[in-house]
């Protein structure tokens, strides 16, 4: 099996260095909770990429499971401004609340009904990520 190195030079070069960083842990209802991560990625170009994960458990047989799982992908300029400020921030109140009370809503019923959400539900979902990011 052959290598491969990268060699670049310049002053210009663009650099990526990707990371996941757990923000916050929540239990918005007895046998849920859910974790929070900002994930930053690179292409081959080195641009960087920018996600918001929001992963739910199911307490299932005295653990808790993870059930369903959300990449919520920056495209929008203040969309990724606003990941970006967490890492540095945290968690702003409102955008707590707004996952716990708007995103988890629209997980709950799929996780418990073990099925993939319907397309309607992911544009709800969409919407729903990028209002809680933005709140």
């Amino acid at each position: 099996m052959g290598t491969t190195t990268k060699v670049m030079v310049g002053r210009n070069m663009k650099k990526c260095k990707p990371f996941v960083l757990r923000v916050m842990v929540f239990s918005p209802q007895s046998g849920y909770k859910f974790t929070i991560e900002v994930q930053k990625a690179c292409t081959a170009a080195n641009d960087d990429v920018w996600k918001l994960l929001f992963d739910l458990f199911k307490r299932i047989d005295e653990e808790f499971v993870e059930v369903v799982s959300v990449e919520f992908i920056a495209g929008d300029p203040n969309d990724i401004d606003k990941i970006a400020a967490i890492t540095d921030e945290g968690m702003k109140r409102p955008q707590v609340r707004a996952f716990r009370e708007n995103v988890f809503p629209l997980l709950k019923p799929i996780a418990d009904d073990d099925r993939q959400p319907t397309k309607e539900e992911k544009k709800q979902i969409d919407q729903s990520m990028k209002a809680a990011l933005n709140a």
